[in-house]
């Protein structure tokens, strides 16, 4: 009731309700008047039809009154029709408008599925944001950014990012569950928080914190990555159910401690990583055929195919329940399970990380394994 009463205050809803009072009792009319003194009127259907022609001024003449009483009723129909057909444009445009400048300012919850979500705005994002369009992450589903930038600053990033309609915008702050739901983290691919600039480097890390337990308050599934500025405060993200998270700066000094020994090593890894280029790195699922061989195997079938180069095997990350370390055959096993569902506890017993194995033997069987790292062939550097 109460959405009702919200609705019917609605200016666009009274316009609407009137426009239907008009049609039902000119529809009726029309029909008594014709019908009771030609007797052989239209039915109701036809002078339904001939009020909407008529209020809308469309005017086919296909129906026409023969009474002096069917006139009347068309003359107020059209004088009443032209205001209320123009009030009603008028609202529906003024919605447009207005939804649309909600957009922009980023107010609105976004209808979105298997998206990429990035909380907070800072200098290294706009190459997070061409890695994510390289690797074809967010060409179908779109890209969300949760941020407190000014709505000019917004308009700047949508020009240079040049997305087009995926790149949608939340305005707020992403620690509050309230901004960070418009988002719908539980319905993305990929959640990332990155490190706020401008603040000290422990509130940045705070404020990251603070994010991704809320994330994992409204999307306790989905994969959540992201960075911090002190090592220190890693362990802290990680336990409050971030799936990875990696420490500003520390892959660029390692980087920079490679690059001592030969610069053809930094030459190497951008071609690897795609800083220069496409990236080269590639991964897919094994099939159940490449299951049943093992590493040196696969090896001689994907250079046969197209020339690419295995790197590793490894076991997906993935949601581990009570009922997967269980035996199904065990009956203790199952009395266990059965008593943790019926007084409604929670069987759920975190997310497992992947696990990689590098360039394994070549008599490593594959059937433990579900994706294989490969690089992916490429010009000269």
């Amino acid at each position: 009731m109460d959405a009702l009463r919200a609705w019917l205050k609605n200016p666009l809803a009274k316009v609407v309700l009137l426009i239907l009072g008009l049609l039902t009792a000119s529809s009726v009319g029309f029909h008594y008047f014709e019908a009771s003194e030609t007797g052989a009127g239209p039915d109701l259907f036809t002078s339904l039809w001939w009020t909407i022609v008529t209020l809308t001024t469309v005017g086919y003449g296909d129906v026409v009154p023969a009474t002096a009483a069917g006139k009347v009723t068309g003359i107020l129909v059209m004088v009443c029709g032209i205001g209320l057909v123009s009030t009603l444009t008028g609202n529906l445009a003024s919605l447009l408008v207005e939804r649309k400048q909600k957009k922009r300012k980023g107010l609105l919850e976004v209808k979105l599925h298997n998206h990429v979500v990035i909380l907070g705005w800072n200098s290294f994002a706009p190459g997070l944001v061409q890695a994510l369009v390289e690797n074809g992450l967010i060409k179908d589903a779109g890209l969300v950014l949760v941020n407190t930038l000014p709505e000019e600053a917004r308009e700047e990033l949508a020009f240079k990012l040049a997305l087009g309609e995926l790149l949608h915008f939340v305005y707020g702050s992403p620690t509050q569950e309230s901004v960070l739901s418009k988002a719908r983290p539980d319905a993305a691919r990929v959640v990332y928080v990155l490190s706020q600039e401008g603040v000290s480097p422990q509130e940045a890390d705070q404020q990251s914190l603070y994010a991704a337990m809320a994330v994992r308050e409204l999307a306790p599934k989905t994969p959540l990555y992201g960075e911090v500025a002190l090592p220190e405060n890693r362990k802290h993200l990680l336990r409050a159910g971030a799936s990875e998270i990696l420490v500003r700066g520390e892959v660029g000094t390692r980087v920079l401690g490679l690059m001592g020994e030969d610069l053809a090593v930094w030459s190497f890894l951008q071609k690897l990583i795609g800083v220069r280029g496409g990236n080269q790195i590639g991964f897919q699922m094994l099939t159940a055929e490449e299951k049943t061989g093992n590493w040196g195997a696969l090896v001689d079938s994907l250079r046969r195919r197209d020339g690419s180069l295995p790197l590793a095997v490894c076991h997906v990350s993935r949601q581990v329940d009570l009922s997967d370390i269980l035996d199904e055959g065990s009956v203790l096993d199952q009395f266990i399970l059965e008593l943790f569902q019926n007084t409604g506890q929670e069987t759920s017993l975190g997310k497992q990380g992947p696990k990689v194995v590098v360039n394994p033997p070549q008599d490593e069987a594959l059937a433990r394994f579900d994706a294989v790292i490969f690089l992916a062939p490429g010009g000269r550097a």
